[in-house]
């Protein structure tokens, strides 16, 4: 079991995103623009679309109807502004923040973004969202996606979760010289028979955790997730240093909290049923050297209440692996020192 407490992402980290946060300027049919020049165009509710020049000379050609002359690269919302007027259900970008805010009045002017009576957060930002660990909030982008992280401190392990991409990169450099580069396939297929060999779909890999980036105080880490159709998505990306607490035994647990209700008739019948997420939670006994309890005992003290990435395993490409990986905190955490060598430890851990 590794456990990598992680590495708050700032503004100061966050070296560049290609996920665009605040919209460039609205498009103008009469401006000429050039190769990679950006545009934007207001849709309902504050949603702001941007769009990529694909070629130089670009004049009279209406983005979202010129597709050889335009590409989307991804969405934002209208920064918030205290003079302007919102509507019932408007969406405001706090650009400071990285928040995403709904209006839940109409009429709404002048109203400060911490009054709940007038505004309901959303959320981070679409740039943000994948930084937060939570897995239900994911960067959505089209094609592909690119961050350049600044660490300021050493990190050796990084993890990239809710992925929903067709192949990533990840790439370390220091003083300006690459050290480390690693290119993932993440295409996948379970072939289980002949059946499933003709007919199965295919999918991609949902998750990557790495712990042997070179631990340089100046490191810089680009991540690139690419698809070769559709959005890419990334719910959860994380580095920071690793802490090996010891062995998962093999009577490890993976079960889930079923937030989803159903409400039966008189006679049992199903009436309604309002499906929700799953939050994923595992149960595990690890086997921890004597000498490393000290350790582990202050790892917990640190981590009470506090996310972090838990790998049970380290290969991804074991079959436990996806079951095993937890981003999130644990709700129980006992050592048991009845052996003279080894403590036992029990481990139940919840997703955020």
């Amino acid at each position: 079991m590794n456990v990598i407490p992680p590495l708050a992402i700032t503004d100061a980290r966050l070296t560049s995103s290609t996920v665009v946060e605040v919209a460039p300027a609205a498009y103008a049919g009469g401006t000429t623009y050039a190769l990679n020049a950006t545009a934007s165009v207001a849709g309902a509710a504050g949603l702001i679309t941007v769009y990529k020049s694909l070629q130089a000379g670009n004049i009279g050609h209406a983005p979202a109807s010129s597709p050889t002359w335009w590409v989307s690269i991804g969405d934002t919302y209208q920064v918030y502004a205290g003079a302007t007027t919102y509507a019932l259900a408007d969406y405001v970008l706090d650009a400071t923040a990285h928040l995403v805010y709904r209006s839940v009045v109409a009429g709404n002017v002048g109203q400060a973004l911490t009054d709940t009576t007038k505004w309901q957060l959303i959320g981070p930002s679409n740039r943000h969202a994948m930084f937060d660990l939570k897995r239900n909030t994911a960067t959505i982008v089209p094609g592909s996606l690119t961050v350049v992280l600044t660490t300021g401190v050493r990190v050796n392990s990084f993890m990239v979760s809710g992925m929903v991409a067709n192949a990533a990169v990840v790439t370390v450099s220091s003083g300006g010289v690459t050290v480390y580069t690693r290119t993932y396939d993440l295409n996948t297929r379970e072939v289980l028979d002949w059946y499933d060999y003709y007919f199965a779909p295919f999918s991609t890999q949902p998750s990557l955790i790495e712990f042997d980036l070179p631990p340089y105080t100046n490191a810089v880490i680009t991540v690139t997730l690419s698809a070769t159709s559709g959005n890419v998505e990334c719910g959860a990306c994380s580095i920071g240093t690793y802490e090996f607490i010891g062995d998962v035994e093999y009577d490890a647990e993976s079960d889930v909290l079923n937030f989803s209700t159903v409400t039966r008739d008189f006679d049992g019948g199903t009436s309604v049923m309002v499906p929700r997420r799953n939050v994923p939670r595992t149960v595990q006994s690890i086997f921890v050297d004597k000498t490393r309890v000290n350790r582990v005992r202050a790892l917990r003290d640190a981590l009470g209440g506090e996310p972090a990435i838990y790998a049970g395993l380290i290969d991804s490409g074991d079959g436990y692996f996806e079951s095993l990986l937890i981003v999130g905190f644990y709700k129980r955490f006992s050592i048991s020192l009845k052996h003279p060598t080894k403590a036992i430890i029990s481990l139940e851990l919840e997703e955020v």
